[in-house]
């Protein structure tokens, strides 16, 4: 059904597209007709232009022009001036034709007289190099240097970053060895082919890898940045056991590739564990990283402290003395995945909240549906890393609610685990799971709230006297399975009802 809009609405959209029109005149038409109206081309100039040159079309309704061709080469359109004027840029590969215009109804115009074209013929100056690297570039000095279609280092065209009448800038192509450089530009007669450089050297550097993400995951690409990228030709990805077994490879495949970056999915044979990446480029060389944890399953990042504040683990107000935050504190990293991590000493002697993440809130996109049937294979698991430095602070989560129903307590570090066989090392970094499906019975959706809440408790003995305790927190996440490839303890059922 076609919407109609009011006059005075119209009469301003066509003055802002460039129609003009009489000021007491009835409209009763809509936009998506008016941006039908066919257009039209008076004249254009000049009616003679060099390649690379522009050429300004005057004409009706030409606002609505989403292509320009010379013939049968499409033009870029430069510069809508107003509705009745536009400028188009002549290509470095055009011939001589009539001007036509496209709107985005499928209207075309077309101009009664043909442009000619004109193709200066370039000259240079200056001396050239004798040598460059793969994707290093080179400066050719001279006069219409726009007429210039094709740069060639022996067989293979460069990429040509920059281009005015008295200076072209060439990326060098991955063609080693003693090659011509020759250009190709265009005639009144076709295309002309000029050698201005022999034995010229080419030079195949090695990539260099500026940086690997420090984890993986499989729904997630693969980035790996550095310098020479383009020149990576293959690479495999592969697991093995503790003796040096492969357990399984798998080819990658490169998503896109540039000087500075490759980008690829981890093989779908790939199973969870530590993963070796190998690179292999041009020459012969390789490049290893050894050891990345690689996630086979769905996963969402909560927060990792290389990108997320401190504020999110929220200070209790009234406490006194307050704890202290920060980021890092007295304990080395975790072993991945980056390098900052969430510090806290909790001071006052309270089981009551003392810091507060509400996930719910700072991480809703990652949280909202992790309880929802057949998400996460109906077994969401929560992970995080964290370092007690040998103190035992009170951890509560809540799901669903922030009654006492919906609370469950982790507060006895000592016979943990599924046969109460594991006294936890406060003394190192431990990466917990908590399987929060079923965690809290009969809730079966976040509700809006899903939190942890750390206290340093009140009691005044343990392995903290009445002095501080600590917590220290990184890579919250969650994943659809115990990562027990990376050592994480399950510590689901040494929560208990917090009375």
């Amino acid at each position: 059904m076609k919407t109609y809009i009011n006059k005075f609405f119209l009469l301003a959209t066509l003055i802002v597209l460039g129609v003009s029109c009489e000021a007491d005149l009835e409209i009763d038409q809509t936009v998506e007709e008016i941006k039908s109206a066919q257009p039209t081309i008076t004249s254009i100039s000049p009616t003679t232009a060099a390649v690379n040159s522009t050429v300004t079309i005057e004409g009706t309704f030409l606002n609505f022009a989403t292509k320009a061709f010379i013939g049968d080469i499409e033009a870029q359109i430069t510069s809508r001036i107003t509705g009745q004027r536009l400028e188009i840029q002549v290509p470095n590969n055009a011939l001589p034709g009539i001007v036509r215009i496209v709107t985005e109804q499928e209207k075309e115009a077309s101009s009664t007289e043909q442009l000619s074209i004109t193709y200066p013929e370039p000259t240079f100056t200056g001396t050239l190099p004798t040598e460059g690297f793969v994707n290093s570039t080179i400066t050719i000095q001279g006069n219409a240097l726009t007429s210039i279609t094709d740069v060639k280092f022996g067989t293979v065209s460069g990429v040509i970053e920059f281009q005015e009448e008295q200076a072209l800038v060439v990326r060098i192509p991955n063609n080693p060895g003693n090659v011509d450089i020759t250009l190709t530009y265009l005639s009144s007669n076709g295309p002309v082919t000029q050698t201005i450089a022999t034995g010229f050297e080419v030079i195949l550097p090695q990539p260099t890898i500026g940086g690997f993400p420090s984890v993986f995951n499989r729904d997630q690409e693969v980035i790996v940045i550095g310098q020479d990228m383009n020149l990576i030709t293959s690479g495999t990805v592969k697991r093995e056991d503790a003796n040096g077994m492969v357990l399984e490879e798998g080819d990658i495949t490169f998503t896109t590739q540039s000087p500075t970056e490759v980008r690829f999915m981890v093989p779908s044979n790939i199973l969870t564990g530590y993963v070796d990446v190998t690179l292999n480029f041009d020459g012969g060389g390789v490049i290893t990283r050894e050891g990345t944890p690689y996630i086979n399953g769905q996963f969402a990042q909560i927060y990792e402290f290389d990108t997320t504040g401190i504020d999110v683990m929220a200070a209790e107000s009234g406490r006194n003395p307050q704890p202290i935050r920060s980021i890092n504190g007295n304990v080395e990293q975790p072993p991945f995945p980056g390098t900052q991590y969430f510090a806290s000493e909790l001071i006052q002697v309270t089981g009551s909240t003392q810091i507060r993440p509400r996930m719910h809130e700072t991480a809703a996109e990652a949280t909202a549906d992790i309880l929802d049937a057949g998400n996460y294979g109906d077994n969401p698991v929560l992970h995080f890393w964290m370092h007690t430095e040998n103190t035992e602070p009170n951890l509560n989560i809540y799901i669903g609610g922030t009654g006492s129903a919906n609370r469950r307590l982790f507060g006895d570090y000592q016979d943990v685990g599924p046969n109460n066989n594991i006294d936890l090392d406060l003394s190192q970094w431990n990466l917990y799971a908590v399987r929060v499906k079923n965690f809290i019975p009969d809730v079966n959706s976040t509700a809006g709230t899903f939190e942890l809440r750390i206290a340093r408790g009140s009691d005044t003995g343990g392995p903290a006297g009445s002095g501080s305790k600590f917590f220290n927190f990184d890579w919250f996440i969650v994943t659809d399975a115990v990562l027990t490839e990376f050592g994480a303890i399950d510590i689901t059922d040494d929560f208990r009802p917090a009375g």
